[in-house]
C-alpha cells in the first residue's frame, strides 16, 4: 500500500506530506481547492507524462515522492528481477520523481535511476489507477483473460497448458532445426565429400607444419652452417690453436696447484666440467657437419609442401593445422548423420502429434471452464452496476476462438493459435443505456461510467486481484442519493482487500471514510497554497455537514451529517 506520499513545487502545492492508511482514504475538499493536484501527483508515478507547466510558478524542480509497503508476491520479485531492480525490503518501496524546468524527468526506484516505462511496469503491480483520463488495467482488452481466469480459478490449468505449450514449441523448434540441417547437409553434400575428401588425402598432421619450416630453414642455409659449424670446431676442439687444448692444459696446472694446496680441490672438478663439455660442443657440431648435406630434391619437396598446407589454412579459413583437422572431423559427423536425419525428424514430428493432442484437450478443457465461469461473472458485474446506479447496464464477456489461418492447432474444425493461457480471446464488453449495443469496454467513453464499472469489475474481482492500492477519481460523475450511498458502501466493501484512495464530491460517500482527508486553498503573501490534513471525527462530521450544504454550516446539516454517518456504519456491519 501507499505509506506516505511528498510532493514539492508541483502545480499549486509547495509543499505537503500525506501519510495514508490502509483501507478507505477518503479525499474531499471545494470545487477548485486542488483535490485534482493531489491525484495528478499520484498518476505521474503511475506512468504519467511529465511537464515543465506542472513545476510551481517561480521553481526550478517539482518533486514526488511515494512510500510503498509491498507485500514480496512470485509476480513482484521476478519482475523486479527481470527489471534488475535490486529492492532488499519490498516493504520500504520508494518512488521519486524530480521534473526539471526544461520539462524532462530523473525518475528514481529506491535511489536507483530508471526509465518511465520501468517505473509504469512496476508501478502496475502496485497501485491501480482510475481516473476519467489514465489508462487503466482493466480497459486494456489484453487483461481481461487474466481477470476471468483468476475469478473462475483457472491458475493451476492455466500452468499446465504453458507447460505444455513449452514443450511443444521445444519441440517445433527441433524439428524445424533438424529439417534445416538435413536440407542443408542435402544441398552440401557433394561439396562436403569433396572438402573431406580434400583434407583426408592430405595425411595432416598437426606438428607437420612447423616441422617443415624449421627443416626448410636449415636446407636454406646449408653453406652458412658449414662455414659457423668449421669455426666453431677450429676454436673449441680440432684447431691447431683451441679452447679445448688449452683447458687441458689449464686442468693439469689446476691440478699441480691442488696437490700442493688443498684450496684448489674444489675448483679441479669445475674446471673438468668444464673441458669435458667444450670438447662434447666440438665433437657434436663435427658430427653434424659431416652429415649436413644440402638436398635439392628435398627442398623442393617441402617447398611444395608448405604451399599445399598454407593454401588449405587460406581457402578453409583455419589459423592451423588442427583447425583443418577438426574440421575434416566436423564434415565427417555431418556426413554420417545423413543417414540419421530421416529417422530423428519421425520421431520429433510423432512427439510433436502427441503433444498437440494433449494441448487440444486441456485447451477445451479451459475454454468450457471460462464459458461457465462468464456466465457468473457477467451476472454479477451487471448486478453490481444495477445497484450503483446504472439500472440498464448490461456487462458480456465475449469469448472468440484465436483463429489464425497458419496456425499450428484445430479446434472443433477450425485452426487456432495458441498462446500460454490456451486458444481464447476474451474481451469484456458493455451497454449503459437501454435500446443500445454492446461496445468493447475500452471504447466506453464517459470517464464516470467507467469509474463505476471499474468498482463493479474490482468488487467481484476483490480477493483475486492482487493490486494493493486503488485510486479513484470521478468515481461519483453522474450519482446522487441512495446510489451514491450503495457506491460508498461498494467501495468499503472492497477496502477490505485493498487501500482504497478516492476523491469524492459525495457526503454519502465521504460518510463511509475510515480516514477522511480535507483539502483546501489559501492565499499568503499573495500567493496561492494548498493544504491536506486528516480530519478527526468531529472534522469529518463538519465536513460531510459542509457537502451536504455548502460553506454556511447549520445545526440540521451537521445532524444530516452524523446521520449520514451513523448510517454508513450500519452499513458496514
Amino acid at each position: 500500500m501507499i505509506k506516505s506520499l511528498y510532493i514539492k513545487n508541483f502545480a499549486l502545492v509547495d509543499e505537503i506530506k500525506i501519510d495514508f492508511r490502509a483501507g478507505l482514504n477518503i479525499i474531499t475538499g471545494e470545487t477548485g481547492a486542488g483535490k485534482s493536484i493531489i491525484v495528478n501527483a499520484l498518476g505521474q508515478l503511475c506512468g504519467g507524462r511529465s511537464s515543465a507547466d506542472l513545476i510551481r510558478a517561480g521553481e526550478k524542480k517539482a518533486v514526488i515522492e511515494a512510500h510503498i509497503d509491498a507485500v514480496p508476491s512470485v509476480e513482484l520479485k521476478n519482475l523486479t528481477d527481470s527489471l534488475e531492480l535490486d529492492i532488499e525490503d519490498f516493504h520500504s518501496i520508494i518512488f521519486r520523481k524530480e521534473i526539471n524546468a526544461n520539462g524532462t524527468a530523473r525518475i528514481f526506484i529506491n535511489d536507483s535511476p530508471v526509465t518511465l516505462a520501468r517505473l509504469n511496469q512496476l508501478s502496475s503491480l502496485l497501485i491501480d489507477f482510475h481516473g476519467q483520463y489514465q489508462h487503466q488495467r482493466l480497459l486494456h482488452p489484453e487483461n481481461h483473460i487474466y481477470y476471468l481466469d483468476e475469478f473462475g480459478s483457472l491458475s493451476g490449468q492455466i500452468n499446465d497448458f504453458s507447460l505444455l505449450l513449452n514443450k511443444y514449441n521445444t519441440a517445433v523448434k527441433k524439428s524445424q532445426e533438424l529439417k534445416a540441417s538435413q536440407l542443408r547437409a542435402f544441398q552440401m553434400q557433394d561439396m562436403y565429400r569433396y572438402q573431406h575428401d580434400e583434407l583426408a588425402n592430405a595425411n595432416l598432421d598437426a606438428q607437420e607444419l612447423d616441422n617443415l619450416k624449421s627443416e626448410m630453414r636449415i636446407l636454406a642455409n646449408v653453406e652458412s652452417l658449414h662455414q659457423y659449424g668449421k669455426e666453431l670446431t677450429d676454436s673449441l676442439y680440432s684447431g691447431e690453436t683451441n679452447a679445448g687444448q688449452l683447458l687441458a692444459d689449464a686442468e693439469e696446472n689446476l691440478n699441480n696447484l691442488a696437490e700442493l694446496d688443498d684450496h684448489f680441490l674444489g675448483l679441479c672438478e669445475n674446471l673438468s666440467a668444464a673441458r669435458e663439455a667444450v670438447e662434447e660442443i666440438g665433437r657434436f657440431t663435427e658430427q653434424y657437419l659431416s652429415n649436413l648435406q644440402f638436398n635439392p630434391e628435398r627442398m623442393e619437396f617441402i617447398h611444395q609442401r608448405i604451399a599445399q598446407l598454407e593454401f588449405l589454412l587460406k581457402k578453409y579459413q583455419k589459423l592451423n593445422i588442427q583447425e583443418l583437422i577438426d574440421l575434416q572431423e566436423e564434415i565427417g559427423r555431418l556426413l554420417g548423420d545423413m543417414e540419421q536425419f530421416d529417422d530423428e525428424i519421425k520421431d520429433k514430428e510423432k512427439e510433436i502429434v502427441e503433444i498437440s493432442k494433449e494441448i487440444v484437450g486441456l485447451g477445451k478443457l479451459i475454454s468450457q471452464r471460462r464459458k461457465e465461469t462468464a456466465e457468473i461473472f457477467q451476472q454479477k458485474i451487471t448486478g453490481i452496476l444495477y445497484e450503483i446506479g446504472m439500472p440498464h447496464a448490461q456487462f458480456l464477456v465475449r469469448q472468440d476462438l484465436n483463429e489464425q489461418e497458419n496456425a499450428g492447432f484445430v479446434i472443433d474444425g477450425k485452426k487456432a493459435a495458441a498462446n500460454r493461457r490456451g486458444f481464447d480471446q476474451i474481451i469484456f464488453e458493455i451497454t449503459t443505456n437501454a435500446g443500445e449495443k454492446l461496445k468493447p469496454l475500452h471504447k466506453t467513453a464517459s470517464g464516470g461510467e467507467i469509474s463505476r464499472i471499474m468498482l463493479a469489475l474490482k468488487s467481484v474481482l476483490a480477493e483475486a486481484d492482487k493490486t494493493p492500492s486503488l485510486i479513484f477519481d470521478e468515481i461519483d460523475s453522474g450519482i446522487s442519493g441512495k446510489t451514491a450511498q450503495i457506491v460508498g458502501r461498494k467501495m468499503f466493501e472492497l477496502a477490505r482487500y485493498h487501500q482504497i484512495v478516492c476523491v469524492t464530491h459525495l457526503p454519502q460517500i465521504a460518510a463511509f471514510a475510515r480516514y477522511h482527508y480535507k483539502v483546501a486553498k489559501f492565499i499568503e503573501g499573495k500567493r496561492t497554497f494548498i493544504n491536506i490534513s486528516l480530519l478527526d471525527d468531529s472534522g469529518q462530521v463538519k465536513e460531510v455537514a459542509n457537502l451536504l450544504g455548502g460553506k454556511d454550516i447549520s445545526q440540521q446539516a451537521l445532524e444530516n451529517a452524523r446521520h449520514l454517518i451513523y448510517e454508513a456504519k450500519n452499513l458496514q456491519i
